[in-house]
């Protein structure tokens, strides 16, 4: 029966302290530098807005980060100058580095070289009564259209993936307005499906690259013709051998560029797929055990170097989370000076020159130095109200023996050091033996053997120092 009521009251004492606990949140915005404090619930929902923040000891703390783009700033964060968390190289998954792979490709520069001679000899080849040259620029012009989109898509976003200062809303958007400036008619609405869209967009580089393909093998067949059934001077046919070349070198070119902006494409697909999948806010999660509690925030870029993966060896911002705790249960030791005073209950017992026995009170307080362990419940930094318990050894001759000490205590200074402490004191007196006491007339010639030594009641007042904390 005992053994089931002590399991209850333990497992009833572990709920209290379990359910008892309170969670807090603190939640830092990189964007705004902001820092704001929470009362949450189990359910992490926010149930009050903290002006003065003092944390319930060993309470849970989420600490938010806001706003902090993976693909630009590496997060660690120290406590007490022990580092505690690291992101980013131990994630399977670093975004700086994969910016940096594509980032090295370089693909900002169209491959595209087009040589006059081709529009201004192919102004004079007419089909259905259009001229040749006239279509192939305007066909050019599309092709550069859709090619100068696509690069322009794929540098707003390796920018603005590279911009600590700018939130996934506004990546998202700005990519939205880059898609806004290169309309082109058929392609699907980006704001619905983006894949969609740059699917799309893939196809109208094949399909414009296509048409001027489809113009230039048309010219190039004329010129064959004119070379094999015209006769030409020995100039002319030399300026029709270098416009084949040209034409040949036109395709050439054009390839290149095609296939560079299809892989400009798939990089935009990759990035924008890593975008969806990243977070911008990070979260981590401390028991505050400790009376003070300082977070060092650590924003670092991930700029990469080159193509060496390399960062930056400069620091974005150092942001500190101090967390003071209030509650919770505090003991430590400490050393103190005691003065005990034991009253009427301690005397010196003599016989005096008539026979007489005789007491004289030893109410006076005796000075002890005194080891004590002092609890008090933590109210304040600076002043707390608990008690302590302690054993004393006296600093006299005439009196010796530990004396136990219990009592009230006020604990006051920085942590708590200084310790007021008073209260009951129990330690060795002496007791006449054998029937005899004062006053009686006796025969002996010494006490020495019909005295002894009890424990008493008495009190005590004292001051100390705590040396080392316990918890």
């Amino acid at each position: 029966m005992k053994a089931k009521l002590t399991v209850t009251f333990i497992a009833l004492f572990i709920g209290t302290y379990v359910f008892g606990q309170e969670k807090y949140r603190v939640e830092y915005d990189y964007a705004t530098d902001r820092l704001s404090y929470y009362l949450i619930d189990k359910n992490n929902q926010i149930i009050d807005t903290l002006r003065k923040p003092k944390i319930r000891r060993n309470s849970m703390v989420e600490l938010r980060l806001k706003n902090v783009n993976p693909f630009a700033v590496s997060v660690s964060t120290a406590v007490n100058e022990e580092q505690v968390h690291e992101s980013g190289g131990s994630s399977g998954f670093d975004f700086g580095g994969l910016l940096g792979q594509i980032g090295s490709l370089g693909g900002d520069k169209l491959k595209l070289n087009v040589p006059t001679t081709v529009t201004s000899r192919g102004a004079g080849l007419t089909t259905g009564g259009s001229s040749r040259g006239e279509q192939i620029n305007s066909k050019f012009e599309d092709f550069l259209y859709v090619t100068t989109g696509a690069s322009s898509l794929r540098s707003t976003l390796l920018s603005n993936l590279s911009n600590p200062n700018l939130s996934k809303e506004e990546i998202l958007k700005n990519l939205e307005e880059v898609t806004k400036m290169y309309p082109y008619a058929g392609l699907p609405d980006p704001s619905r499906n983006f894949y969609s869209y740059l699917t799309g967009l893939e196809h109208a580089v094949s399909k414009e690259k296509q048409g001027i393909v489809g113009e230039i093998e048309s010219m190039a067949t004329e010129v064959e013709v004119e070379l094999n059934e015209k006769p030409m001077s020995r100039g002319e046919r030399a300026s029709n051998d270098q416009l084949l070349r040209n034409l040949d070198n036109t395709l050439a070119s054009l390839e290149s560029t095609s296939d560079q902006t299809v892989l400009e494409i798939n990089e935009v697909k990759a990035l924008y797929s890593a975008l969806e999948a990243s977070s911008f806010e990070q979260v981590y999660d401390y028991q505050l055990s400790a009376d003070r509690m300082n977070i060092e925030l650590l924003f670092n870029p991930t700029v990469i170097d080159g193509a060496s993966g390399r960062s930056a060896p400069r620091e974005l911002k150092r942001r500190n989370v101090n967390l003071v705790s209030k509650g919770g249960f505090k003991i430590n030791t400490s050393i103190a000076m005691t003065m005990n005073n034991f009253g009427r209950s301690s005397n010196d017992f003599y016989i005096s020159a008539d026979g007489i026995i005789g007491a004289e009170r030893n109410d006076y307080f005796v000075p002890n130095l005194s080891t004590m362990i002092n609890f008090y419940p933590m109210m304040s930094e600076s002043f707390n109200v608990g008690g302590s318990f302690g054993l004393a050894i006296p600093i006299s001759d005439h009196v010796g023996g530990i004396n136990f000490l219990l009592g009230p205590s006020v604990f006051m200074g920085n942590k708590n050091r200084l310790s007021l402490s008073g209260g009951v004191a129990y330690g060795p007196v002496n007791r006449l033996t054998n029937g005899i006491k004062p006053g009686d007339t006796t025969e002996l010639r010494s006490l020495e053997n019909f005295t002894k030594t009890v424990y008493d009641f008495g009190y005590f007042f004292g001051v100390s120092f705590s040396l080392f904390d316990i918890k």
